[in-house]
């Protein structure tokens, strides 16, 4: 914590101040430490808790422009607060350093980090390589974009840090040292945050800074740093790289080079995306010798995560999935090429906020695997357009009631929106519960 010592006699600003921005002021306190905090909202949430616990505390509540960002030493931003908002670009400008949670931690931590990152199936990355660390033997600790706040985890005393890290705290990080880490894979995704498609994949590869051990996915050359690293890259992939699927004795096998690990049925939870997932966990903690007989105790423990490509029922011979975390394109096309067995034999039901995402590339799997289309929401007129086999709901209800009609034995329904859910919920784990009740419900 020296460089806590460092800082004490800075002006230092928390900026935004909700779950994480409130996490950052109550670490700071508890470290000596008395910040300013600020956020655009009049009424915050987090208010009501500086209000009891620490009410000496300088605030601003309301209009940034107001706010004297230009006066601190230091600025510690929440990442759902965009660097070009004027006021935050206006104090970088003159020459207010403009940190995150990620970055602080990483300025104080001494202990070794597996970092992930990419547009789909982080979470489900980080928590299989915890566990997998877990089962090793290892004191883990998982936080970042999942979970715990990373500065929350440095009250005890761990082996080893797992984060998920997203691109908006990646933009804000710039001392990350970690023993291995990947981007697993990129698709359009929060391109109302930033300029370009390209922008966004190059605050994805910043990960790489300061890591030891680079994975990078075989199968997505965009996942590939374009600066020259003395690193030792790792690869993996569905049949290429060091880490991929092979064909051994009539059974499918994680693969080493040409050393069968594991059958994939070892695997708890069924499809390709968590072969690849697995892969991408076996490639990342290449460092730690992790043996056999543990990854195969962890595998078999392994039940995924909830709404991500989640197993909800079977019911009149018909599969439910769901995959409401599937927020952007690649997601859902990840869904239905891991999910589809044959031709047209998927029920989509998609629709929300596609953030003016391109949804062209799903026209290709939904003329292949998909026999209708069910959308809803704020750009379902545009999914439709995607398919002369689409089909127009209001809501969650309809859109289940249709699949059931249009399904068969056999078939599955899967809910993979490739849109955001803030058009009509809170966040996708309240689109994906409306699901699973529906589904259930369809059995009264």
């Amino acid at each position: 914590m020296q460089y806590l010592n460092e800082i004490k006699n800075k002006q230092i600003t928390v900026l935004g101040l909700g779950v994480t921005g409130l996490g950052i002021v109550r670490f700071l306190l508890s470290h000596g430490l008395s910040p300013k905090v600020v956020d655009s909202r009049a009424n915050p949430p987090g208010i009501e808790w500086l209000s009891n616990h620490a009410p000496s505390l300088n605030t601003h509540f309301g209009n940034l422009d107001t706010a004297d960002l230009n006066c601190s030493d230091m600025i510690i931003i929440s990442p759902g607060l965009s660097l070009k908002t004027p006021a935050i670009a206006s104090a970088i400008n003159s020459g207010v350093e403009v940190i995150g949670d990620v970055e602080l931690f990483a300025r104080i931590n001494t202990k070794p980090v597996v970092a992930v990152t990419g547009s789909n199936g982080k979470s489900t990355v980080v928590t299989l390589a915890y566990e997998v660390l877990k089962t090793a033997g290892f004191n883990v600790a998982l936080g970042g974009n999942i979970g715990t706040a990373v500065l929350d985890l440095l009250s005890d005393d761990f082996d080893i840090y797992v984060l998920e890290l997203s691109s908006f705290q990646l933009d804000t990080t710039t001392s990350l040292e970690s023993v291995s880490a990947t981007v697993l894979n990129v698709s359009e995704d929060h391109l109302d945050r930033y300029d370009s498609y390209q922008a966004y994949i190059d605050s994805k590869l910043t990960i790489y800074n300061g890591a030891e051990c680079i994975v990078v996915n075989e199968d997505d050359k965009q996942t590939h740093p374009v600066s020259t690293y003395s690193a030792p890259k790792i690869s993996f992939g569905a049949s290429q790289g060091e880490y991929h699927l092979a064909e051994h004795n009539g059974s499918t096998y994680f693969a080493a080079k040409d050393d069968m690990l594991l059958p994939v049925n070892s695997l708890a939870v069924m499809g390709k995306h968590n072969y690849l997932n697995t892969l991408a966990v076996m490639a990342l903690l290449s460092p730690f010798n992790i043996s056999n007989e543990v990854y195969k105790k962890a595998l078999g423990h392994f039940n995924g995560l909830a709404h991500r490509c989640q197993f909800v029922a079977q019911l009149g011979g018909v599969k439910y999935f769901n995959d409401s975390k599937a927020t952007n394109v690649g997601a859902t096309i990840a869904a239905i090429d891991s999910l589809s067995t044959g031709i047209e034999d998927l029920i989509v039901i998609a629709g929300g906020d596609a953030k003016g995402a391109d949804l062209n590339p799903l026209k290709p799997y939904l003329k292949k695997h998909v026999k209708a289309l069910i959308c809803f929401g704020k750009d379902a007129k545009d999914l439709m357009a995607l398919t002369s086999k689409s089909h127009l709901t209001q809501n969650m209800s309809e859109a289940v009631t249709l699949a059931k009609q249009f399904s068969l034995p056999g078939n599955v329904v899967l809910l993979a929106p490739a849109c955001a859910s803030i058009d009509m919920y809170n966040n996708y784990m309240q689109r994906g519960d409306d699901f699973v009740a529906c589904v259930l419900a369809e059995q009264v």
